[in-house]
C-alpha cells in the first residue's frame, strides 16, 4: 500500500505531521521551498561523496539535495521515494534506500552502502515524488582490500555457527546492555575482549537508551536516538563488536502484562496492544520503520542480528491468545527482512526464560533459535542434591537440543540475572556463571548465553569471559565439520565437539574440586595420533601439551596434575 490515496487517507485519520515539523524540514531543505506539484520535474543531485576510495566494508556515504520535491513525511516512501542503484565489479546490481537524517540539525538527504567486492562501483540515484521520478548523473568509487571481515551469517560450511561475510569464522562472547551504557561500560567489553553487545529500543537511560525510543511519534523517527546509534556503531566498529539490537522490547507491546510502557508506543493511537501482531496499518507503519533503519544502519559490518521482539509472552497480544496472529507476524517480519536487507544480517526472536517457553513454530521461521534460560523460572534441577552441577547440565541440554533440533545457529538470548539457583551476591552465582559458559560452548550454543545484564556481572565473572574469549580464538567453527561426538569419564561431566583433525572440550569432576589424573574417553572413528593442549578455564592458562593415539576407536586422555585445586578443565586436540 504504497500509493498516495493511501497516504492521504492516514494522514487525515491519524492527524499525522505537525506544522511545525512540516515547516522545520521545509526550511531545513532549501531545494524544497516553492509551490511545486508532486510529480513536478523531480531532481537529485550528488552535492557531497565522503570518499571515492573506500575500503571493504567500510562506510560509502552520499550527501544529496533534491530539487522540485515535495513532501509532508520525509520518512515516508509513499511520499518520496530515494534510492541508489548500485552496480558491483562483479555486475551485481544493489538498491540501497535512502533516508533523511536530521540528527543535530544536519538535515540532509543520505545514502549508506558498504562495499562486499573489491574493485570499481558504479551507481546512480533516483528520486521520486508522485507520479514521476528524478535521477542523477552516474558516478562511480573504488572498493579497495581491507582487514575487515564483513557482517555476521549463518555460515555455509557448518550451518550451527557463524561466519563473517568473507567466510571467516565469527563465535559471539559478550552479555546484554539495554541501559546505563557509558564510556566505561565499553571499555570493560574491549578490555575482556568480548564481541557481542545487546540493547533494546526503550527509554530506560543510558547511552543511545536516554533519548527515548526510535519511533516516538507515529511514522516520524527520533533522530536524536538515531544519532546516537549512529555514534554506538562507531564504537563498535572500531573494537569488532558486533550487535544484537532489539526493536520491539516486550515492554513496547504490553499494557497489561509486565513491564508495560505501550502508552509510549504511538501505535496505541491506531490499534488495541492485543492486536498489534494483526494490525493491518500498524504493518503499514513498521515497514516503513523497517525501511528506514535498514537504510540507516544496515550497511555498518558492526549491525549483527534483528532482534525482532524480545519475549514475545511479555506482550497483550500473545497474553490474550492471539498466538496465530504473533507466529504470522513474525514471519511476516522475516521475510520482509530476507526481501529488503541488502546485507541480509539474520534476525531471531524470542519468548522469556521458563523451561515451558521452548517455541519450536518459532525456531523455525527465523534465522537464529533463541531461548532465555532463567534456572528459576521451572528448569527442575536434574540432580536435586548439586545445583551447581543442575545450572550447568540445563545449559549444556538445552545447546544440545538446539544443535539436534535446527541446523542454524542458536543463542541463549537473555540468561542470568537473579532467576538463577542462586543468588547474585553468593559465590555459587560466580562459579555457575563459569560453567554455563562453557558447557553452552562445548554442546554447540553459537554464542555465549547473553547475560542479563552487563552490569550485573562481576570483574571476576568478565574476566572469566575473557579466557574463553581467548579459548576460541583460534577456533575455526565456521569451516571445518564440527560437532558433539561421544564422550565419558568416571564421576565427571565430559563434553567434546570434533571435527575429526581438531577438537576441542571441557570436563568438570562431579564428586570433587580435583580433577587431576582424570581418565578422559573420546570416542572417534579416525586412526592417528594427537597433540592434546590443555587449558585451566580459571586462570586462563594454557598448560602443557600431550601425546595420545587413538586405539580401538578410543582416544584416551589423562588430565594433568594441577598447580592448585581445578574441578574443571578445557583441552583442544589437533591430529599430528
Amino acid at each position: 500500500m504504497r500509493t498516495s490515496i493511501v497516504v492521504f487517507k492516514r494522514y487525515v485519520k491519524l492527524n499525522l505531521i505537525s506544522a511545525f515539523f512540516v515547516l522545520l524540514i521545509i526550511s531545513g531543505c532549501s531545494e524544497n521551498k516553492g509551490k511545486y506539484q508532486q510529480g513536478n520535474n523531480p531532481s537529485v543531485i550528488i552535492s557531497g561523496v565522503n570518499s571515492a576510495q573506500v575500503k571493504k566494508y567500510e562506510k560509502f556515504e552520499l550527501i544529496l539535495d533534491l530539487k522540485n520535491v515535495r513532501f509532508d513525511n520525509p520518512f515516508d516512501p509513499a511520499d518520496i521515494d530515494l534510492y541508489a542503484l548500485f552496480s558491483s565489479p562483479l555486475g551485481q546490481t544493489l538498491r540501497i534506500n535512502g533516508f533523511y537524517d536530521g540528527y543535530k540539525g544536519v538535515n540532509k538527504w543520505k545514502i549508506r552502502f558498504s562495499p562486499r567486492e573489491t574493485g570499481d562501483y558504479k551507481y546512480q540515484v533516483f528520486v521520486k515524488d508522485g507520479s514521476e521520478s528524478g535521477e542523477s548523473e552516474s558516478a562511480g568509487f573504488t572498493a579497495t582490500g581491507s582487514e575487515h571481515h564483513g557482517w555476521i551469517k549463518p555460515s555455509e560450511k557448518n550451518p550451527h555457527y557463524f561466519s563473517h561475510d568473507d567466510g571467516t569464522t565469527y563465535y559471539g562472547v559478550g552479555a546484554y546492555s539495554p541501559w546505563g551504557n557509558n564510556e566505561k561500560v565499553f571499555r570493560t567489553f574491549i578490555e575482556n575482549k568480548a564481541n557481542f553487545f545487546a540493547i533494546w529500543d526503550i527509554n530506560y537511560g543510558g547511552f543511545v537508551n536516554d533519548e527515548g525510543i526510535i519511533e516516538e511519534n507515529l511514522g516520524e523517527y527520533n533522530q536524536e536516538k538515531l544519532g546516537q546509534i549512529d555514534s554506538l556503531l562507531t564504537i563498535l566498529e572500531k573494537n569488532d563488536i558486533k550487535l544484537m539490537y532489539a526493536i520491539w522490547p516486550h515492554d513496547l507491546f504490553s499494557e497489561t502484562v509486565w513491564a508495560a510502557q505501550w502508552k509510549i508506543n504511538p501505535y496505541n493511537q491506531i490499534t488495541k496492544a492485543e492486536n498489534v501482531y494483526g494490525d493491518s496499518l500498524s504493518w503499514e507503519y513498521q515497514k516503513m520503520k523497517y525501511r528506514y533503519m535498514i537504510a540507516r544502519f544496515a550497511h555498518s559490518r558492526s549491525w549483527g542480528i534483528w532482534e525482532l521482539i524480545n519475549e514475545m509472552d511479555g506482550t497483550d497480544g500473545w497474553a490474550k491468545g492471539h498466538h496465530a496472529e504473533a507466529f504470522a507476524w513474525v514471519d511476516k517480519c522475516q521475510k520482509y527482512f530476507t526481501e529488503n536487507d541488502p546485507y541480509r544480517h539474520p534476525m531471531t526472536a524470542s519468548f522469556s526464560g521458563g523451561f515451558k517457553q521452548y517455541r519450536d513454530t518459532l525456531y523455525r521461521l527465523n534465522d537464529i533459535p533463541n531461548i532465555h534460560l532463567y534456572p528459576a523460572q521451572g528448569w527442575i534441577p536434574k540432580f536435586p542434591d548439586d545445583s551447581l552441577r543442575s545450572d550447568m547440565y540445563n545449559f549444556g541440554w538445552a545447546s544440545k537440543r538446539f544443535w539436534d533440533n535446527f541446523e542454524k545457529p542458536a543463542i541463549f538470548g537473555e540468561a542470568g540475572a537473579d532467576l538463577t539457583y542462586y543468588k547474585p551476591s553468593s559465590k555459587e552465582y560466580r562459579i555457575s556463571y563459569h560453567n554455563q559458559i562453557w558447557a553452552a560452548l562445548v554442546n554447540g550454543l553459537a554464542v555465549t548465553p547473553v547475560w542479563w545484564t552487563a552490569s550485573d556481572m562481576t570483574s571476576q565473572d568478565w574476566e572469566q569471559l575473557k579466557y574463553l574469549s581467548e579459548f576460541v580464538a583460534d577456533i575455526d567453527f565456521a569451516n571445518l565439520p564440527y560437532k558433539p561426538v561421544q564422550s565419558e569419564a568416571a564421576n565427571t561431566d565430559i563434553y567434546v565437539i570434533d571435527s575429526g583433525e581438531k577438537g576441542f572440550g571441557w570436563a568438570r569432576a562431579v564428586k570433587n574440586n580435583k580433577i587431576d589424573n582424570t581418565k578422559l574417553t573420546i570416542y572417534k572413528s579416525e586412526k592417528g595420533s594427537y597433540t592434546v593442549t590443555w587449558y585451566d578455564t580459571w586462570s586462563g592458562r594454557s598448560l602443557e601439551s600431550t601425546k595420545a593415539t587413538i586405539e580401538k576407536g578410543k582416544l584416551i586422555l589423562t588430565v594433568p596434575v594441577m598447580d592448585r585445586h581445578c574441578q574443571d578443565i578445557a583441552f583442544k586436540i589437533s591430529k599430528i
